[in-house]
């Protein structure tokens, strides 16, 4: 029988600020790190993104859900429609604690499957077969748009989470402060970057504790202009690696990420930063004897 590794991606990541397939773990994108445990446990990984949505590239093969607004129902009928007729194991991008071991426990059934712990049962780290697309199908139709839904109608089996491998491999991360937590413990001391421009020139980069976009820029010197409430105050802006801008405070910045800040003089200004060396700025002064501000 083939085994399918399904992950889904097209969430909107709303209290995250950014999309968190690309959260850094482990010195890869989060979503990088979720495909190779995948799939040393399944025969093929398929991951399940909205229309447009850009992803890290990863070995699996990539499929569109189209119905954006659908929940994670419509992903999951969209990569089990792609999947070889057989067995699937579904998870989300975000799901950086799954182990090979707690995939092949889920699958060991053979059948629909999932984890429950105190009445709570955990439908995105579960197994499907593969011919509940249909399934899936009809009740997306009839307006149900609950994993758990399905499971019900496949007459799924519940699985003790305290009796399975690695049960913090149904654990994720939807908030910068649960990333952040799990990404500190994970890599004590952890940093980032954070690179001020000025007038063609820049400091050397600073290397700062991760934590939010507010945090590592005061950490690096940054002072209370550089803010207005919870977004970064113009005429400042900053670049996160070699992305767009980025200003939300909250927005978490991971290990070996880096973070670009200049004076803004025109839209296209940020474009320009780390590019051809012309883009003006503001630096704050360096931190004495070389010391962070924290």
């Amino acid at each position: 029988m083939t085994t399918t590794g399904i992950v889904l991606c097209g969430g909107r990541s709303s209290r995250m600020g950014r999309d968190k397939p690309w959260l850094p773990w482990r010195g890869q994108p989060v979503l990088a790190h979720v495909v190779d445990r995948l799939a040393q446990a399944v025969d093929q990984v398929v991951v399940v993104c909205a229309p447009g949505q850009s992803l890290p590239p990863t070995s699996a093969r990539q499929v569109e859900d189209a119905e954006e607004g659908l929940g994670p129902l419509a992903g999951l009928c969209a990569g089990l429609a792609a999947s070889e007729p057989g067995l699937t194991f579904v998870t989300a991008a975000d799901a950086p604690f799954l182990t090979p071991a707690f995939v092949r426990s889920v699958l060991a059934p053979g059948g629909a499957a999932a984890p429950e712990a105190e009445g709570r049962v955990h439908p995105l780290s579960a197994a499907y077969p593969s011919r509940g697309a249909s399934e899936a199908r009809a009740l997306l139709d009839a307006g149900r748009r609950r994993p758990l839904d399905l499971l019900e109608r496949l007459g799924f089996e519940r699985l003790a989470l305290s009796d399975l491998p690695d049960p913090a491999s149904v654990s994720g991360f939807n908030t910068p402060d649960e990333y952040l937590a799990a990404a500190r413990v994970d890599v004590p001391g952890a940093t980032a970057q954070v690179e001020f421009v000025d007038q063609g020139t820049s400091r050397p980069p600073c290397p700062v504790p991760i934590g939010t976009l507010a945090e590592i820029l005061r950490a690096a010197g940054a002072g209370p202009e550089f803010f207005a409430g919870e977004k970064l105050a113009p005429p400042y802006a900053a670049r996160l690696n070699e992305g767009g801008p980025v200003r939300d405070a909250h927005v978490p910045i991971g290990a070996g990420e880096k973070v670009t800040v200049l004076k803004a003089t025109s839209p296209t200004t940020l474009d320009s930063a780390n590019g051809d060396g012309q883009a003006r700025g503001a630096v704050p002064p360096a931190p004495e004897n070389g010391q962070r501000h924290d």
